[in-house]
């Protein structure tokens, strides 16, 4: 059975299959947590740090992974306790409102990051 990569994370390597499912396991369980919350379109502390984290240390893509599985489980769907229907851009804003909120904003502003997930997530997700 071939080895998938390393990817080193401070002082441990995880293969990357592992951490890309960990990822996408992250975002399907803040999806049904902002469902089941239904205060509207509010990721949690937690998630928005690890987004920040990723792409501060240069992860983008596994950061773009978290927040596009938020936005593929809940595209489409009510926004809980509001009006509407939830797109990509709402679930990424709404993840650069929330880092802002919490004074996690990674360094450069959310506008460069916004436009990247605004351009990556509709395509893979």
């Amino acid at each position: 059975m071939p080895q998938n990569p390393a990817i080193p994370y401070g002082h441990v390597a995880l293969p990357a299959d592992l951490l890309a499912s960990a990822l996408y396991g992250l975002g399907q369980y803040e999806a049904a947590q902002i469902e089941a919350r239904g205060d509207g379109l509010r990721p949690s502390t937690s998630t928005c740090k690890v987004v920040a984290w990723l792409w501060e240390n240069g992860r983008q893509g596994e950061a773009t992974e978290v927040v596009g599985t938020v936005c593929a489980v809940l595209r489409g769907r009510p926004v809980p306790g509001g009006a509407g229907r939830i797109t990509h851009g709402a679930v990424i804003d709404a993840f650069g409102a929330e880092l802002d909120n919490l004074g996690m904003m990674p360094e450069g502003g959310w506008a460069p990051i916004s436009e990247h997930l605004n351009r990556e997530v509709p395509r893979g997700f």
